[in-house]
C-alpha cells in the first residue's frame, strides 16, 4: 500500500495482517501518528510518569499493538484509536504495578483495562505453551516456524534457513508445519486450550 491510499482502520488492520510490505508502510504511517504519541506522552505525564515513561511506553504500546493485529485480536467494537490507547493504559497500569504504584482509573478505564489483562494473560498463557511445542519439534522447525509466524518471506526464510531456494523452504516450513499439527492432535488438553 502506499502513502496515498487512505488508512482506514480496516486498511490498517488488512496491511498490517497481511504482512510483507503493506505492514511496514501501515506501522509507519500508524507510528508516525503525532497526535497518538502527544496522548500517549500527556498520559504518561498525568499518571506519575515524565516524558522519556511516555516514550517509552509509546514504543512498547507499538509492538503490542502490531502483535495483536498480526493475532487477529482486534474485534472492532472500537476504533483503532481506542484499542491502542487501551494498550497504552493496559502497559502502564501493569509498569506501575510493577513499581508497587497504583493508577486511578475511571470506571470505563477499568472495564477497557480489565478485558484487554484478561486478554493478554490468556494471550501469553497460550504463547508460553505454543513456544513449548515449537522447542519439542527440535531447534531447526522452531526456527523456521517463528520466521513464518513474523511473516516472513519464503525468500527471506530460505536465507536466513540456508536453504538453495524459496521452494525449499516452502517444503521445509510444511513439514514443520504439519509435525505442529500432529503434536497438538496427538495432545487433548492442548488442542482444547489451543481451540485448535
Amino acid at each position: 500500500m502506499s502513502q496515498a491510499v487512505p488508512w482506514t482502520d480496516q486498511a490498517v488492520v488488512s496491511a498490517i495482517a497481511g504482512g510483507g510490505v503493506g505492514r511496514e508502510a501501515a506501522l509507519q504511517w500508524w507510528f508516525g501518528n503525532e497526535g497518538l504519541q502527544r496522548w500517549v506522552r500527556q498520559y504518561a505525564t498525568q499518571h506519575g510518569g515524565n516524558e522519556a515513561d511516555g516514550e517509552d511506553l509509546y514504543h512498547d504500546s507499538f509492538i503490542t499493538f502490531d502483535r495483536l493485529l498480526r493475532e487477529g485480536k482486534f474485534r472492532g467494537d472500537a476504533t483503532l484509536k481506542t484499542f491502542f490507547c487501551s494498550i497504552a493504559k493496559w502497559q502502564w497500569l501493569n509498569r506501575q504495578r510493577k513499581l508497587g504504584r497504583t493508577v486511578a482509573l475511571d470506571e470505563k478505564e477499568t472495564i477497557e483495562v480489565a478485558q484487554f489483562a484478561e486478554d493478554e494473560m490468556y494471550n501469553r498463557e497460550r504463547q508460553v505453551l505454543f513456544q513449548k511445542m515449537l522447542s519439542a519439534l527440535g531447534e531447526k522447525c522452531k526456527r523456521l516456524l517463528t520466521f513464518y509466524q513474523l511473516s516472513y518471506s519464503m525468500k527471506e526464510i530460505a536465507t536466513e534457513m540456508g536453504y538453495s531456494s524459496d521452494q525449499v523452504a516452502m517444503n521445509r516450513c510444511s513439514e514443520c508445519r504439519k509435525k505442529l499439527k500432529t503434536l497438538i492432535e496427538n495432545s487433548p488438553e492442548i488442542k482444547d486450550f489451543l481451540n485448535f
